[in-house]
């Protein structure tokens, strides 16, 4: 059991909302000791409150479980005690008669107004077992005086000896987590003194044990502008009497630390300011780098290749195989081969951005390595006709062959070696669901990691299709358990006029890395997203149909105030001309590369070669679809080759009865490539589906045609 001692002096404003975060805990065997010194406003009273509706809910839970012939609770639930000081002695007296109080094996401390994260206890104390530590203290953010995370933190170092403790006060009481099998209580009692926790710290160490850290930020320090750390004369006073009356040390050494303080604290004030402060921007940039060093690693290959291989061949004399001479070949100076890199790595780069082989971080190492594969074959095949109009002949291709080998191999080790560089200085973003469409039925909170069935009824009163709608939204979000871990989904209840707005924005504002808002009405997003942005609180917005319209409109400088025009065919007169000339390139081309299969197939009398289907084209006109070969539609304007999939004519039909918004995706022709063909191959919603094709629509452009098509190319599947 883990014993909470938490000293309380005149924190009526915080104490209630100090007990919520320990109710919170998911490690659930604690008690929780509240001492209070004397208090001069209510503390007491408040704290009596609390104990006392706790001990009726468990009473009332008892009494339910009883008539349905569940396993009764213990209604007396004596984990909250209140225990008063006879007189004001001071926060270190207070945490000592709380010690003598505890029963548990683990102590940890929380100050009266600091806060900890729902998983602290246990997260703790896995690291604790992990590294078979005594001592564990963890990382913390900085809180307002609501608690709420200003975005700066305090990291922690992975071990603290007694030696390195003296030149840093790293170690926040409010975190601290120790064995009392293996550290004698006795070491535990704090002296009174100023910085007593800090004395208490050293005490122990100074016995040979060591300090473990936990780089997490699992409580928030609430550091109003008046508190007693923020006065730094004070601090620097305390910071030498420990020194001269706790540790022992002699002026000499006190003031050699004392600058080793000093200096580890304006440091880190540095780091907090200009670098953590910045943290989105350094991850851009990492990100950046770490896709640059793949691309510069391929072109010094191909570097290798032109100054071994290729440059001798370009530059020596030239015959022609009648044996016709045309002299000496292609010389170049310095900054003539500096050119034929750079074209190279820009050509090379420009391919990788477009397949996106440049997102490390964002797409899993499968897909990168894949796409720099067709950005280097593309690369690759350009430059081997470049460089024949140089030599006037076309040059060996065995050269080549071994530079895209060693490229793949390269690639390959590149892509996931980056990947797990990424994972481990940005892991997952601890993420909020919520689903803002009025619930059905009373109940807000669903926890995702939990799986049996009873608890999760027990804990939410939603519908069967509301649950879906949220656990639809937590799947997709697990797919990429990389970048996302779903903490906690909370769903919007409507009570006649009233919502549980309050208890999401709320939730909001505890320590998750980002919010994910789908559903509900604009007003209701409006508010959740205009909260969360004033927070600096990430938000992924899933987007409605009117969201994708919106995003799609255009800019127009016509009075002083901004206007947004939303066009009735968004895509231009000029970019449907060159679009259709492509169709039929490329369709031309792909029926005369593949005529000799689909002349087997048809005269094998393949059934799926004649076999048509009744479609939907563009103003939701009919045309027959011809399965086994969609070139031929697309050869006759009846198909595009980038669009929105094409849906069968009586499908489609039934969708517009029952909403008239998916006529939206016949204001253009449908595409054998799309986003819902390109990402949306295991949706079966039908309403996902449709936002991939607005999406499209509202953003069309030649260049987006151009990336959807080398997309496509990279997951064909043989």
């Amino acid at each position: 059991m883990v014993s909470i001692i938490v000293p309380v002096y005149n924190a009526a404003s915080y104490i209630k909302k100090t007990i919520e975060t320990v109710e919170e805990q998911t490690y659930t065997d604690w008690e929780l000791i509240l001492v209070d010194d004397c208090s001069k406003d209510n503390s007491a009273e408040i704290i009596e409150e609390c104990i006392a509706a706790r001990r009726k809910a468990a009473g009332e839970h008892s009494a339910i479980s009883q008539n349905t012939d569940q396993k009764a609770v213990d209604s007396t639930d004596n984990r909250i005690r209140l225990v008063r000081q006879p007189h004001n002695a001071g926060a270190a007296e207070a945490r000592n008669r709380g010690i003598d109080e505890a029963k548990g094996r683990f102590i940890a401390f929380l100050d009266a107004d600091d806060v900890w994260r729902s998983d602290k206890l246990e997260k703790q104390l896995q690291f604790m077992q992990k590294h078979d530590a005594t001592f564990v203290f963890t990382a913390y953010e900085f809180g307002d005086e609501n608690a709420i995370p200003t975005g700066k933190r305090v990291r922690v170092p992975k071990r603290l000896t007694y030696k390195e403790a003296l030149s840093r006060t790293i170690i926040f009481t409010s975190t601290v987590l120790i064995d009392t099998e293996k550290i004698d209580k006795a070491l535990i009692h704090m002296p009174s003194i100023g910085s007593e926790d800090t004395a208490t710290w050293w005490q122990i160490l100074k016995t040979g044990v060591t300090a473990y850290g936990l780089d997490q930020p699992l409580a928030v320090y609430r550091r109003p502008a008046t508190s007693l750390s923020s006065n730094k004369g004070k601090a620097v006073e305390r910071i030498w009497n420990l020194y001269r009356n706790v540790a022992g040390l002699s002026p000499v050494a006190s003031l050699f630390y004392m600058f080793l303080w000093a200096y580890r604290a304006t440091v880190r004030r540095v780091l907090d300011d200009t670098v953590r402060s910045h943290l989105e921007t350094m991850k851009r940039f990492t990100v950046v780098q770490l896709s640059m060093i793949g691309i510069l690693l391929h072109t010094a290959v191909y570097g290798v290749i032109w100054f071994k291989r290729l440059y001798p061949v370009i530059s020596s004399e030239r015959w022609s195989r009648e044996g016709f001479y045309y002299g000496q070949g292609l010389r170049l100076y310095f900054r003539g081969h500096i050119l034929i890199l750079v074209i190279y790595f820009i050509l090379l780069s420009f391919l990788s951005q477009t397949s996106g082989g440049m997102k490390t971080g964002y797409h899993k190492p499968g897909n990168i390595f894949s796409s720099q594969i067709l950005a280097l074959v593309i690369t690759n095949v350009v430059t081997y006709f470049q460089l024949s109009l140089m030599r006037n002949w076309l040059l060996p291709p065995v050269p080549f062959a071994i530079m895209l080998s060693l490229q793949i191999l390269i690639a390959g080790a590149w892509a996931f070696l980056s990947d797990l560089i990424y994972r481990h200085v940005f892991p997952p973003r601890e993420t909020l669901v919520l689903n803002l469409s009025p619930a059905s039925f009373a109940g807000t909170v669903s926890d995702p990691e939990k799986s049996n069935t009873s608890e999760r009824q027990e804990n939410t009163s939603l519908s069967r299709e509301d649950e879906k709608d949220l656990q639809y939204i937590v799947d997709r979000f697990n797919t990429r358990q990389d970048r996302f871990k779903v903490m906690k989904t909370l769903q919007c209840v409507q009570h006649g006029t009233r919502s549980n707005l309050e208890e999401i924005k709320k939730e909001c504002l505890r320590w998750y890395g980002c919010v994910v808002v789908s559903g509900g009405s604009y007003e209701t997003r409006k508010e959740i997203t205009e909260f969360c942005y004033l927070h600096y609180i990430r938000v992924y917005l899933i987007p409605e149909i009117s969201d994708l319209l919106i995003q799609g409109s255009e800019h127009m400088d016509l009075f002083d105030i901004p206007i947004l025009e939303l066009k009735e065919y968004s895509i231009r007169w000029e970019s449907r001309v060159v679009k259709r000339l492509i169709d039929i390139v490329f369709s031309v081309l792909a029926l005369v590369v593949t005529s000799p299969y689909y002349l087997i197939k048809a005269l094998r009398g393949k059934k799926e070669f004649h076999t048509t289907v009744t479609c939907l084209t563009k103003d939701a006109k009919e045309f027959e679809l011809h399965v086994g070969c969609k070139w031929l539609n697309v050869l006759t304007g009846q198909m595009s080759i980038v669009g929105p999939a094409p849906t069968e004519a009586a499908a489609a039909k039934e969708l517009v009865e029952k909403d008239s918004r998916y006529y939206y995706r016949y204001r253009v022709k449908p595409g054998m490539i799309g986003y819902s063909q390109t990402y949306g191959r295991e949706e079966k919603d039908e309403l996902s589906k449709l936002k991939m094709d607005i999406y499209y629509i509202q953003h069309f452009s030649l260049m987006n045609d151009f990336k959807l098509m080398l997309q496509a190319l990279r997951l064909i599947r043989s």
